[in-house]
């Protein structure tokens, strides 16, 4: 069949055959809406119309009810007739089924929750719902083949989107383990609403013989127990007790930290310049604001602004901004107007599509491979890069409680944790144990003894000061630009020692300061023109915004007026 016979042909579809009234309705509508969106001739008719003609013909032979409802077996009939009618044709099946269900599930006026697959922008998720890690764009029931199976769990995920405030990311683990236990029953030809207890004791004993961690075991048989129970509720299983704790295991957390991760930090930073522009201000920008990684994947152009004389960056997700170097936002006013990033679009995409937590670890280990630094140790793994920030933070002064509320952390206890608070804590009351025992003789003899330690410990620590104020001195005079790295590097002092130290951290301050004054008053300024024009752009956008809406209420207005005329005048008659 040629091009020009498949065209006439497609304008005269029998749409009035034997076929239900649901899947009639849905046929219209992919026909209008392939014809609307899909611009190119021949791949409109050609991958499109005549794989939905075929469609159709399949619908009145097998006599399927709603196209949202097809299963695995009916997308392989249909598969198979498609490649027979077609023969080599570059129409993917998968894609092609995959577009109409889409479609039909977007365009529907309602959810339409029995569908075999959910498309999670139809859902009205609220943002905050959204998993930051991980991009989430549909929710499938194709592999659950059992249809009552099918039903009870859509019914439960429509609880869980409804009711709960479960983030997307939190579902799908749920839907995933749910699944787990359903597939197992259907292996022995079981239905969930005939099921016992018996049932459930055999699948947790076979997954505790699986190779799973304790935490992940315990993870799962939580998860369906809590199902179990929904539908005890809702009156689809049989009422039967299920001792969910006699089966747990003794799980320990996990410590998901980098070993010597200050070191490894500083190693990163010195080799940051050979990294790709992008991932090279995404890891400044997590190494000096220490926002969540799955944050950084959702910062815009417009959250980073110039206000009050300072540089603001505003945290995805929140209503907060906390102040960002002026140096880190001329970077990325660079960046964005380089690559001609939108204003209210996503600042860093990986090949056009959102990052994931997984995209971005992959992209970060590959770079230190090529660097040939770290062995391809992923630096940003759990949380150790927000500790080594709130370390420094305490380090050059700032209160736990200013900590606290750059963080965004909800108290004082996980700032101190990450500080190291309770070991400083442990060494005052050393010092305070040692001052009450001063009146006894084994007390004398033990403080001689610390006084006498206390004595060494002073000498040693003022010759490393000298050592250091020394070299500040030197680096400055040569007029070297002051780096806490190159300075430990130089004298063979930790960086913790140019922090802890007050006399050497108002010497290094003031040295920095004289050599930045110039600098950052030059990067100020730049910042402020540049964040000028910005705040132009998008003040100009809602102006245009707003006529255009003003423009829209006025038609609106006109309508109504000839409304009200022409009732008045058939009133009037």
């Amino acid at each position: 069949m040629n091009a020009k016979d498949v065209e006439s042909e497609i304008q005269h579809w029998d749409l009035g055959r034997d076929v239900a009234q649901t899947v009639r309705l849905q046929i219209d509508l992919l026909l209008d809406y392939t014809v609307k969106s899909v611009k190119n001739k021949e791949e409109r008719r050609n991958r499109h119309l005549l794989a939905l003609k075929y469609l159709l013909c399949y619908v009145e032979n097998s006599g399927l009810q709603d196209i949202l409802k097809m299963d695995v077996a009916q997308e392989a009939e249909f598969a198979f007739l498609l490649r027979k009618q077609m023969g080599e044709s570059n129409v993917n099946t998968t894609k092609f089924i995959a577009f109409c269900r889409k479609t039909l599930f977007l365009e529907a006026k309602e959810i339409n929750w029995e569908a075999n697959v959910w498309y999670v922008e139809k859902l009205n998720i609220s943002p905050e719902r959204y998993s930051l890690s991980s991009t989430i764009d549909s929710f499938s029931f194709l592999d659950i083949r059992k249809e009552d199976n099918r039903k009870v769990l859509q019914e439960y995920l429509k609880y869980l989107f409804v009711v709960t405030n479960l983030n997307l990311g939190t579902i799908r683990i749920k839907q995933t383990y749910i699944k787990g236990f359903l597939k197992y029953l259907e292996k022995q030809e079981k239905t969930i609403t005939t099921i016992d207890a018996n049932s459930v004791k055999e699948y947790f004993e076979k997954l505790s013989i699986q190779r799973t961690s304790p935490q992940s075991y315990n993870n799962k048989i939580q998860a369906v127990t809590i199902f179990l129970q929904y539908l005890q509720m809702k009156d689809y299983v049989n009422h039967f007790a299920i001792p969910v704790f006699f089966y747990k295991k003794k799980s320990y957390p996990k410590n998901h930290e980098v070993r010597d991760l200050d070191k490894k930090l500083d190693l990163f930073m010195l080799h940051l310049s050979e990294f790709p522009e992008q991932l090279r201000i995404m890891s400044l920008i997590l190494l000096y604001t220490g926002i969540n990684k799955g944050k950084i994947f959702l910062l815009r152009n417009v959250d980073f602004y110039y206000e009050n004389e300072d540089s603001w960056m505003k945290v995805p997700g929140t209503n907060r901004s906390i102040p960002i170097p002026d140096i880190l936002h001329l970077l990325v006013l660079k960046y964005s107007e380089k690559n001609h990033i939108d204003i209210e679009m996503l600042l860093f995409l990986n090949r056009d599509k959102k990052y994931t937590a997984r995209s971005f670890e992959e992209l970060i280990t590959r770079q230190c491979l090529k660097s040939g630094i770290l062995d391809g140790e992923y630096v940003f793994k759990g949380n150790g890069y927000q500790r080594e920030l709130c370390k420094a933070l305490y380090r050059n002064g700032t209160s736990i409680q200013a900590i606290r509320e750059y963080m965004g952390h909800s108290t004082d206890e996980t700032v101190k944790n990450y500080i190291g608070w309770v070991d400083e804590k442990v060494a005052e009351k050393s010092d305070e144990f040692f001052k009450q025992e001063e009146n006894s003789l084994g007390g004398m003899l033990l403080m001689a003894k610390y006084d006498k330690m206390n004595e060494a410990n002073r000498q040693e620590s003022e010759k490393k000061m000298q050592l250091a104020i020394a070299e500040i001195r030197r680096t400055a005079s040569e007029g070297n630009t002051i780096s806490v790295s190159d300075l430990s590097r130089n004298t063979g002092l930790s960086k913790g020692f140019f922090y802890k130290n007050e006399q050497v951290r108002n010497i290094l301050n003031e040295e920095k300061e004289k050599q930045d004054q110039g600098t950052l008053a030059r990067i100020k300024r730049e910042v402020r023109d540049k964040s000028l024009e910005k705040q132009v752009e998008l003040y100009q956008r809602e102006i245009k915004r707003l006529l255009d809406e003003n423009e829209n209420l006025k038609k609106e207005n006109q309508k109504l007026l000839r409304a009200l005329n022409k009732l008045q005048k058939e009133s009037s008659k």
